[in-house]
């Protein structure tokens, strides 16, 4: 069995790398969303004061044959947004990141400015077969995170995976200037596609608002009404 285990992955890797668009589903049309149509969201990628990276393709043809790579479907916000992942891992066929061997460790780092004061950072991952055991943002674990997708899709290379998508997000009282995340998976996961949105914490809805002062409002008028019922009975 290791024989073969050993073979196949010989043969992933000397394979051409294609991204995921190419071989697999549209992460979109499933569990991905946009800042845009996100309920964590509330704006446009490229906004003033917005960071965003995503990788569906992780060879950087910058430094071949090294464990980095560049965001390959976009970014901006950031000078500086690279993933790296542990010995053992290596880019399949799929333009994935796989092991036969070794657990999984993912490691992203960026930088970019967020005006000072509460900030959202929201990170969508895709895993074909396993999933994420654990993810961290500057060593905090999420305030927030939901798998958005689970279920059997069919690719255009391999015919069906089993597709796991989630989505965590921090809420921060500051921006920090480094922004670190951690991603643990199980051997065997093959990990398709991470995107990263940041920007200032999304204002409430100005019917949040009117809710808010309805409600302070009640509690005034309790408050008063118990004070006059006080002075009564005096």
């Amino acid at each position: 069995m290791k024989i073969k285990l050993a073979a196949l992955a010989a043969m992933l890797a000397a394979s051409p790398v294609f991204a995921d668009t190419t071989n697999g589903p549209d992460s979109y049309a499933y569990g991905f969303e946009t800042p845009t149509e996100a309920s964590w969201g509330g704006w446009n990628r490229g906004d003033a004061n917005t960071i965003y990276a995503e990788w569906d393709t992780f060879v950087d043809i910058t430094w071949p044959g090294d464990r980095t790579a560049a965001p390959d479907v976009g970014a901006s916000g950031t000078s500086d947004a690279n993933i790296a992942w542990n010995s053992g891992v290596f880019p399949a066929s799929t333009g994935n990141l796989y092991s036969f061997s070794v657990d999984e460790y993912f490691d992203i780092n960026m930088t970019g400015t967020v005006p000072t004061g509460p900030v959202r950072v929201v990170l969508q991952t895709e895993a074909w077969g396993m999933d994420p055991t654990s993810v961290l943002l500057n060593d905090l674990a999420p305030t927030f995170s939901s798998t958005t997708f689970t279920g059997t899709v069919m690719t255009g290379a391999i015919g069906e995976v089993d597709l796991f998508q989630n989505v965590y997000y921090w809420d921060l009282a500051s921006a920090p200037s480094n922004y670190y995340f951690a991603i643990d998976a199980p051997v065997h996961t093959s990990f398709a596609q991470v995107a990263v949105d940041i920007a200032a914490a999304p204002v409430p809805e100005p019917e949040t608002y009117a809710m808010l002062a309805a409600g302070l409002g009640l509690v005034g008028w309790q408050v008063r009404r118990r004070n006059k019922a006080a002075k009564l009975a005096a």
